[in-house]
C-alpha cells in the first residue's frame, strides 16, 4: 500500500466521530471483506451485530469515549479477526476500554515532545481468552469454576508436575466464608491442569485495587477497593466476581497469545481497570468507572505480537489494511 493511500485512509477516519466509525459504509465494507477472508463467511451478520454494540457503547457516554476514530477502527478490526463478540453478559468475551497512550507531538517551536491521546482498545476477558486458547490448540476444555466454602471437602496436591484436586460439596457449608475457587483445565493431550485462587490471592488483589484507587486522590483515607471484594454474604467476596478472578488469572503460566494492535488481554491489565459489572450475580451494585491515570504508560504492542491487526501509522507497506476503500 502506498503512503498516499494510507494517508487518505487515515484522513477519512479522522473526519468521523468515534461513534460514526462502526456504522460508516466504507468501514462496514472493509470489516465484512476482512471477516470473510479470515473465517470464510458470515461477515455481513457479524458487522451488523457488532457495529450496533460499538456504536451504542460510545453514544451512551461520548465524554468517556472521546477517543481517536482510528483506534475504534483498529479495535473493530481485531474483533473481526479474532471472531469475538461484544455481547454483554456474565461470561462476556470482551469489552471496549478507553486508555491514554503516549504519542510524539510537535511543540510550538517544532520540537518533538511526548503527548497523550485517548484510544479505544478491545479488552479480552478470561472467558474470551479460554476461547482463543482453544482455537490456538493450547487447551481442549475448561470446566465451570467452583467456589469452595468453609465446610466443603477440598484438597490440592501436585505430584511430579501433575496437579490433583479433591472436592466434595457440603450443603451445610458456610456461604459467608469462601476458602478457594478452582477451575479444571483439560489440555489438548487430555491431561488435566487446575487454576486455583485462595484467600491470600484475592486479598492481594484487593490490596492492589485499594492502592490503585488511592492514586491521585487527596482524600486517600476515603479510598477503597472494588466494592465486589466485600459485597458477598457477611462481607465476603462476591462469588461471581471471585469466579471471574479465577478465570482471569487461570493462564498466567501459559504462553502468551498473539494479539493485534487494538487489543489487550484483561489478565495483563491493572486491577483497577475492570470490565463493566457483568460479573456481579448477587445484586451488588456496579463499581464506579475508573478514570484513566494522569500519566499512563504507552500501550504499543510488542513487535512479536504480529498475528491479527498489523496496521500502524508508521508502517506504510502493509496492503492488508486497504481493500480499495478502508
Amino acid at each position: 500500500m502506498s503512503v498516499n493511500r494510507f494517508a487518505d485512509t487515515v484522513s477519512k477516519l479522522q473526519q468521523l466521530g468515534p461513534w460514526e466509525v462502526p456504522t460508516n459504509a466504507e468501514v462496514q465494507n472493509h470489516i465484512v471483506t476482512l471477516y470473510n477472508q479470515v473465517h470464510g463467511e458470515g461477515g455481513e451478520a457479524f458487522a451488523e451485530r457488532e457495529s450496533r454494540f460499538i456504536n451504542r457503547i460510545i453514544i451512551d457516554d461520548k465524554a468517556k469515549w472521546n477517543v481517536t476514530p482510528l483506534s475504534v477502527f483498529l479495535a473493530y478490526v481485531d474483533l473481526a479477526v479474532k471472531d469475538l463478540t461484544l455481547e454483554p453478559g456474565a461470561q462476556a468475551m470482551c469489552y471496549l476500554l478507553s486508555r491514554s497512550a503516549k504519542v510524539p507531538q510537535k511543540d510550538k517551536s517544532g520540537k518533538i515532545v511526548d503527548g497523550w491521546e485517548n484510544r479505544c482498545y478491545l479488552a479480552v476477558t478470561g472467558y474470551g481468552e479460554i476461547l482463543l486458547r482453544q482455537r490456538a490448540g493450547q487447551i481442549r476444555h475448561c470446566d465451570t469454576p467452583t467456589v469452595v466454602y468453609e465446610g466443603d471437602e477440598f484438597s490440592y496436591i501436585e505430584r511430579g508436575g501433575r496437579k490433583e484436586v479433591a472436592y466434595g460439596l457440603n450443603i451445610k457449608h458456610n456461604p459467608g466464608n469462601p476458602i478457594a475457587c478452582f477451575m479444571k483445565i483439560t489440555r489438548i493431550d487430555g491431561t488435566s491442569d487446575y487454576a486455583i485462587i485462595l484467600p491470600e490471592g484475592w486479598q492481594r488483589l484487593q490490596n492492589y485495587s485499594l492502592k490503585q484507587n488511592e492514586r491521585g486522590r487527596k482524600d486517600k483515607e476515603n479510598a477503597k477497593a472494588n466494592d465486589l471484594y466485600s459485597s458477598g454474604v457477611d462481607g465476603s467476596i462476591d462469588p461471581g466476581f471471585l469466579i471471574a478472578k479465577c478465570v482471569k488469572h487461570a493462564f498466567k503460566n501459559y504462553p502468551k497469545l498473539p494479539i493485534g494492535k487494538g487489543m489487550v488481554m484483561e489478565a495483563d491489565l491493572p486491577e483497577e481497570e475492570v470490565m463493566p459489572d457483568y460479573y456481579s450475580m448477587e445484586g451488588s451494585e456496579a463499581p464506579e468507572p475508573e478514570k484513566a491515570p494522569q500519566k499512563p504508560e504507552s500501550f504499543a504492542e510488542p513487535a512479536d505480537h504480529s498475528e491479527g491487526v498489523t496496521v500502524d501509522p508508521a508502517e506504510y507497506g502493509d496492503d492488508s489494511f486497504n481493500d480499495g476503500t478502508f
